[in-house]
């Protein structure tokens, strides 16, 4: 019965295709709707940590931890910045699920504020994307993110040229040429279906 109960979304069903990509372990963690909806599944990552350079990484909006979890269990060291006071307690409180909470410092407020004051060896970017009708922008933009995504990447190539961003599937890539920077796309798939690119600055 418990197994049952698992497969049901707990915060509603307009949720449950989002439910439906985390594993066990993932549905043990603390939610709310936009953490639920913007979380990174574990597989995705572990993808992304992989790929990500430096051991000590700013995770600027860490919501419920899913990147900032796949950071540590790749044995780095994060620091994770986001402005809900909620979503950062059950950011920690999933870490402690996890067991990579020592290897986690979280921190509340703007990142804008507080990125300039940290060195990190990487800045992972994921900023929201404005809900989950996103997918009904023909082309996304940077000035689509909440906060604008060209100024948040201006802010981190001032600290590190490392910088890594995760994107909708619908993101106009041309936007990315703009910075005359090397990079490399990545394409994260789940279960055989797209769920979003990755883009990395070195």
């Amino acid at each position: 019965m418990t197994e049952i109960l698992n497969d049901i979304c707990p915060l509603g069903n307009h949720l449950q295709h989002y439910w439906d990509r985390l594993s066990r372990e993932e549905r043990k963690m603390e939610f709310d709707e936009e953490g639920l909806f913007s979380l990174t599944p574990q597989k995705v990552a572990l993808e992304i940590a992989d790929n990500t350079a430096g051991n000590i990484i700013v995770d600027a909006f860490c919501g419920v931890g899913g990147s900032a979890i796949g950071f540590a269990l790749k044995g780095k060291s994060v620091i994770a910045i986001d402005n809900s006071s909620d979503r950062l307690s059950m950011a920690k409180n999933n870490s402690e699920i996890f067991g990579v909470s020592s290897l986690i410092e979280f921190a509340q407020g703007d990142c804008m504020q507080i990125l300039p004051t940290l060195k990190p060896d990487s800045i992972f970017l994921d900023p929201p994307w404005g809900g989950t009708d996103y997918g009904n922008i023909t082309e996304f933009k940077l000035s689509n993110f909440e906060p604008d995504g060209k100024s948040l990447l201006d802010l981190s190539f001032s600290i590190t040229n490392s910088v890594v961003m995760r994107l909708p599937k619908n993101f106009a890539l041309d936007e990315l040429n703009q910075f005359n920077k090397k990079y490399e796309l990545q394409k994260n798939f789940l279960d055989g279906q797209l769920l979003h690119y990755c883009v990395y600055f070195r």
